[in-house]
């Protein structure tokens, strides 16, 4: 790597997306998130990553001028970008040196306000250094200054008539291209813009005609590329020829996804504490162990649900805690009484805390994962022929992935066969899971798996009033009873509904013996 990033502390190479893809479909479903930021979020952070990440998101969410200064940034990039798509497109040299000195100086630009970084939160004043300490190197500080005076020495007109080809790619046409470009972007679609070209390209001729007439301009553009080593700022590979000082600017622009990716979760995370929901940040855990206090569901606000609304819960596992291993649970309960939430809240935890986010909780503390799983079964489209089929070739595969460092949640899966199939298989996942290490929940209605070896978590109801739901899930000893009447209703199989279908068949006989 090339340059110090803003979230990693390692090479691009060891960067390879460990959470499935289905796990952010399942947990943050349309969450507004740009396709880069999703991939992004998909890299489990290393131990040491995740305090610099929470110190970067604490500052996004804490410092105005921290954020007003990273949006600034992906802007002047995002621009400085397009001018360099067109500098490597130049179809003749004229053309690549009359765009290299303004290339050159807005990415010194964007260099010296890199370099105004500073503070101890996250890695932000590590690498404000690094760009200052880059900018008072004798090849940079040459190139930065010889920028400056080539584009003071000529009269700005010029330099609007010479540098034609710039515009048609970073002036964005104003009035209703303004307006359409802030209504995508605050919809989360800005990867969805295309970059803005004029209708007409600069002709070569045109090009050559302008360095011929300003020829002082272009020789002084000339020597300037010459004396620099041509720097290559748009993020082609660095060549082995390069200076240290070239190889740097080569990873300029990467810069942009780590800054969106900064800016889309902070935006998500800032509007989960307008709306009441907590936010903390985990302590990394040199233990086995997951244990989060007053974690609440962060997906309920997109109902309309305020933090405030939400029953919160403790999320407690340990590989091995006063003699029991308590990684992973068997999580039972009547319908409706919170189960989904809870295995929802325990793996949004487990993802944003794996990628340095905050989390919606009074606190708590962990260990890194290398991976989140789920398993929520759909029931409306089936990929390998059927309900069943489905979940087992999605299950197989968590099955086959998942290890001792990894978290996976387990919504009623295998519930779409026979009862004896349904028992067999769910013991073989859970049974697998639990002494294999992995951490994790897997919620059934089927009695058999609880109260057994794997410990067992139960969705508590009120004990005057079996109907009121509390959403307060607790460990228990094993469930006494299969809630067998949950899932009648659930499938209307119940008394009430079968007397109900009973009734009208009745009704529409008579009526068909009338007619």
């Amino acid at each position: 790597m090339s340059y110090p990033s803003f979230l990693w502390l390692r090479d691009a190479a060891d960067r390879t997306p460990a959470h499935p893809e289905a796990t952010l479909t399942d947990l943050l479903g349309d969450t507004p998130l740009r396709p880069r930021s999703t991939e992004i979020l998909r890299v489990p952070c290393r131990a040491e990553e995740i305090p610099m990440r929470q110190g970067l998101f604490r500052r996004m969410l804490t410092d105005p001028a921290f954020d007003e200064r990273i949006i600034r940034l992906t802007g002047m990039l995002s621009d400085a970008e397009l001018l360099a798509g067109e500098y490597a497109r130049a179809e003749i040299p004229e053309e690549r040196v009359l765009l290299f000195v303004p290339l050159m100086r807005r990415c010194f630009d964007i260099v010296r306000l890199l370099a105004e970084f500073d503070g101890d939160e996250g890695r932000a004043g590590e690498i404000g250094a690094f760009w200052k300490k880059w900018l008072e190197m004798p090849a940079p500080a040459h190139a930065d200054k010889r920028a400056d005076d080539l584009l003071a020495k000529y009269d700005p007109a010029i330099r609007l008539k010479i540098h034609g080809s710039e515009a048609s790619a970073w002036e964005r046409r104003r009035g209703v291209r303004d307006d359409f470009e802030r209504i995508i972007r605050e919809m989360g679609l800005e990867d969805a813009l295309p970059a803005w070209r004029h209708p007409q390209r600069t002709t070569p001729t045109v090009v050559r005609g302008v360095a011929g007439v300003h020829y002082a301009y272009y020789e002084a553009a000339q020597s300037f590329i010459a004396e620099s080593g041509e720097f290559l700022p748009y993020g082609d590979k660095a060549q082995a020829s390069d200076t240290p000082e070239e190889r740097d600017l080569h990873g300029l622009f990467d810069y942009i996804d780590e800054f969106r990716f900064l800016t889309d979760l902070a935006a998500y995370f800032r509007s989960l504490a307008e709306m009441d929901y907590p936010l903390c940040w985990p302590a990394v855990s040199d233990r086995r162990e997951f244990v989060i206090e007053g974690a609440v569901d962060p997906s309920l606000s997109r109902r309309g649900i305020r933090g405030t609304e939400v029953v919160p819960n403790d999320i407690l596992m340990a590989e091995e805690k006063g003699g029991e291993q308590l990684n992973f649970y068997i999580l039972s309960g009547a319908n409706g009484g919170g189960k989904t939430t809870y295995l929802r809240t325990a793996a949004l935890a487990a993802l944003f805390f794996t990628a340095g986010c905050p989390v919606t909780a009074r606190g708590g503390r962990s260990m890194p994962f290398d991976a989140v799983y789920t398993h929520f079964p759909s029931n409306e489209s089936f990929e390998s022929g059927g309900r069943f089929a489905d979940e087992s070739v999605r299950a197989d595969k968590i099955l086959e992935e998942a290890g001792p460092d990894s978290f996976a949640v387990f919504n009623e899966t295998y519930s779409g066969t026979d009862e004896r199939r349904s028992e067999e298989f769910s013991k073989r996942l859970a049974e697998t899971m639990y002494r294999r290490g992995t951490f994790g929940i897997y919620v059934t209605h089927i009695h058999s798996l609880t109260g057994g070896e794997i410990p067992t978590l139960a969705a508590v109801i009120d004990e005057a009033d079996e109907n009121r739901r509390t959403y307060k899930i607790r460990r228990v000893g094993g469930t006494s009873s299969s809630f067998a009447r949950d899932i009648l209703e659930k499938y209307g199989l119940d008394a009430a509904s079968l007397e109900k279908r009973l009734a009208e068949r009745r009704a529409s006989e008579r009526t068909e013996g009338g007619a």
